[in-house]
């Protein structure tokens, strides 16, 4: 199902696209979702239609440099600081008060930011299959050769080896050339692939050169495989602005703005769920742990299945927010 989108344009001159629905009285609580990598607002859908008939208010934006957003090549426009101010921007347009926030991948980091820049706009956080990113700890080039190398003694596996790939230089055009092998690798349901094709150091560049693909997971329609095709078709930018968000973290662009977060804004005091998956990569990271040091009120759920898990089960992932969020408004 296809929800229509509105736009807004930022002080930084950004336009993002994005799903508002408003709440249906009585209700008058907002959801914010936000995808991560490689990926648009398109893959809230269950939840959106959820929520929807729910009557909460919904907002989901195509985060930056993916699907309808503007698209920028710079990699300083992809700063965590500066693309919280820009989702502000965008709940303040639509007047939103506040809102219970719900990231995937990527999305998590950005959340993450926003949980420590803006915590008056939140009433609680949900992690679906990444944790909390606490400011000071991103994954640079250095921290993931550390990750795959401690992670390959402990388990016999890395799992973060495809983060390299980003940052060189043929990157996207390499992404681009073999869209269809990225899909199926990013997608697939498959641990030996995942181990061997994305844990692995120099995986992904073997798994792109080689044009390699596997069978889409059968919670993939074919209008999912349309829609990805036109988010990530060169006409429309292709892979390159997208995967700045990778690359802002491997080199560490937000190192000065994160010093500037007082101690006590590393830590979220608002009621936190962890969704977490058994994907092979999650379950080596022990998410939860990394997020208790940071977290006064976690709640940590387990579902069986891949690191989509809002795609591949959403009754499931459905039910565990919908119990969740009715919970704080109990509280």
């Amino acid at each position: 199902m296809a929800f229509s989108h509105s736009t807004y344009t930022t002080t930084r001159a950004l336009t993002y696209s994005y799903i508002h629905i408003p709440p249906q009285l009585p209700n008058t609580q907002y959801l914010l979702f936000l995808h991560g990598f490689p990926s648009t607002s398109y893959h809230w859908r269950h939840q959106i239609s959820f929520f929807k008939a729910k009557g909460y208010g919904i907002i989901a934006p195509d985060l930056l440099g993916f699907g309808e957003t503007s698209r920028p090549t710079e990699l300083e426009m992809y700063k965590g600081e500066d693309m919280a101010n820009d989702v502000v921007e965008i709940l303040k347009s639509e007047g939103v008060g506040m809102l219970v926030g719900v990231a995937h991948d990527w999305g998590c980091f950005l959340l993450s930011r926003l949980a420590n820049y803006h915590p008056e706009r939140f009433s609680a956080y949900v992690y679906i299959d990444h944790g909390y990113m606490a400011p000071g700890r991103s994954l640079t080039t250095a921290s993931v050769r550390h990750i795959n190398k401690s992670v390959e003694e402990k388990l016999g596996f890395s799992i973060l080896g495809y983060f390299l790939l980003f940052d060189d230089d043929d990157a996207p055009g390499l992404l681009d050339e073999h869209s269809e092998s990225v899909e199926s690798l990013y997608f697939s349901t498959d641990e030996e692939i995942t181990k061997k094709y994305k844990g692995a150091l120099g995986g992904l560049r073997a798994w792109l050169t080689e044009g390699k693909t596997t069978e889409l997971p059968a919670y993939l329609s074919s209008e999912d495989h349309k829609h990805y095709e036109h988010a990530f078709s060169k006409e429309n930018g292709g892979y390159g602005p997208a995967i700045n968000w990778y690359r802002a973290g491997l080199r560490n662009i937000n190192e000065e703005d994160e010093r500037k977060i007082t101690t006590a804004a590393h830590v979220l005091t608002h009621p936190t769920l962890l969704i977490a998956s058994t994907n092979v990569i999650t379950a080596a990271m022990n998410i939860p742990e990394q997020m208790r040091p940071f977290v006064t009120d976690l709640t940590a759920e387990q579902v069986d299945g891949g690191h989509w898990l809002q795609l591949e089960k959403p009754d499931e992932v459905n039910a565990i927010l919908a119990k969740f969020v009715t919970r704080l408004e109990a509280d």
